[in-house]
């Protein structure tokens, strides 16, 4: 079985790079690039499965530790560079997660923005008294 370390690593590859992405999708939703945002939608989808697939095994890695401390680390290792590395580790994670929310949260209203242009120039060419219900208003 793999070290806690090892996997919190990648971990954090795995998040930077759904940042990244993130930050592609956010460009092409500015400049309304519709191909853009479609291949970042999928490479975000196949990044979170793989995310996904790191925290099971992470969970896998904790149980199978006797005891955890604090930080999360198998006892037997908490001890030095370990103990420092999981905890310099689990800060960075902590940090990728929250630009990731952020950049998540304006392209949310970036995408939200676009829809309701696209609803206003909608009613605008459809005659009158026929609604743009076609489209949801959610994002």
């Amino acid at each position: 079985m793999r070290e806690l370390a090892d996997v919190l690593r990648d971990e954090l590859a795995v998040l930077q790079e759904l940042l990244a992405v993130g930050r592609q999708e956010q460009e092409a939703l500015v400049t309304d690039e519709l191909a853009g945002i479609q291949a970042a939608t999928g490479r975000k989808e196949e990044l979170a499965r793989r995310l996904a697939a790191l925290e099971e095994e992470r969970q896998q890695v904790m149980e199978a530790s006797p005891e955890t401390s604090a930080a999360g680390a198998p006892a037997s290792r908490v001890r030095g560079r370990d103990d420092e590395e999981i905890n310099r580790l689990r800060d960075s994670l902590r940090q990728a997660v929250r630009e990731f929310q952020e950049v998540n949260e304006t392209n949310r209203l970036l995408a939200r923005q676009s829809l309701a242009y696209v609803q206003k120039m909608l009613s605008l060419l459809l005659p009158e008294g026929v609604s743009t219900g076609i489209m949801d208003r959610l994002v």
